[in-house]
C-alpha cells in the first residue's frame, strides 16, 4: 500500500511539473532569494558586531564564573569516558577532509563543474560569545568544524551525483542536499537522458 501511495504522490508531482513548465524556475529563484538573504543577514551581523556585544545577565556571569573556578571538568563519569571517542574523531575528520579536497580541487575541475565555497560552509562565531569559558569555546571550534565539513562534504557529493547520476530515488528522502530537487525521474529513459545531459550545464551555480 506504501508503494503504491508513494508511486502515486510521484506521478502527481511529475503531472505539476509538466502542466507548470515555469515551476523550477520560481524553485530555483526561491533558492537564490535565500543565499542573498541569508549573506546580507550575515553581512549585517558582523558589520554591527552583535556576536562579540551579546552580553548575559550579570547574575548569571557570577553563578557561571563560581562554579568554573572549582570545576574545570563536567565531572560526569559519562562524559569523562567519551572524552577520547569525542576528540579521537579529529583524525579521521582531517583526513576525510584532505581525501575529499584533493577529489574536489582535482575532478571538479576536469568535470567543468563550478567549485564548492569553503566560506559558505566553514562558519566559525559562536566561540565569539564573551560568556563562554575556554574549555566551551574549543568544543564550539571543534564541533563547527566537523559539523561544517559533513555539510561541505555533502554539497560536494550533491554536485558529484547531479553530474553523474541525477536521477531521483522511488522512495521519498529526508535531508536531501541542494541538487536533490533538481534530478528527474526514471520513468522515461530517453527523456531522463537528455535531462541528465542538460543538468551536466552547471550554469545556475556560476
Amino acid at each position: 500500500m506504501s508503494q503504491d501511495l508513494i508511486k502515486h504522490l510521484q506521478e502527481i508531482q511529475d503531472n505539476i511539473a509538466h502542466a507548470h513548465p515555469t515551476l523550477p524556475n520560481f524553485i530555483e529563484m526561491r533558492n537564490k532569494a535565500q543565499k542573498a538573504f541569508d549573506r546580507r543577514i550575515n553581512e549585517l551581523l558582523i558589520d554591527n558586531e552583535l556576536l562579540q556585544k551579546m552580553q548575559v545577565p550579570k547574575a548569571y556571569l557570577t553563578l557561571w564564573k563560581t562554579k568554573t573556578r572549582h570545576i574545570k571538568l563536567p565531572l560526569n563519569w559519562r562524559y569523562l569516558l567519551s572524552t577520547p571517542f569525542i576528540y579521537g574523531m579529529i583524525f579521521p575528520s582531517v583526513f576525510f577532509h584532505l581525501g575529499i579536497e584533493i577529489y574536489h580541487q582535482v575532478c571538479f575541475r576536469l568535470y567543468g563543474i563550478p567549485l564548492v565555497n569553503g566560506k559558505e560552509y566553514f562558519i566559525y562565531d559562536r566561540q565569539l560569545l564573551s560568556w563562554l569559558n575556554i574549555w566551551e569555546k574549543i568544543n564550539c571550534i571543534y564541533c563547527s568544524y566537523v559539523n561544517n565539513l559533513i555539510r561541505y562534504s555533502a554539497e560536494i557529493g550533491g554536485r558529484t551525483e547531479r553530474y553523474w547520476c541525477p536521477i531521483k530515488y522511488y522512495r521519498r528522502i529526508h535531508g536531501a542536499h541542494s541538487q536533490y530537487d533538481k534530478f528527474v525521474s526514471a520513468k522515461n529513459p530517453k527523456k531522463l537522458r537528455h535531462e541528465w545531459e542538460e543538468l551536466r550545464d552547471f550554469s545556475d551555480l556560476k
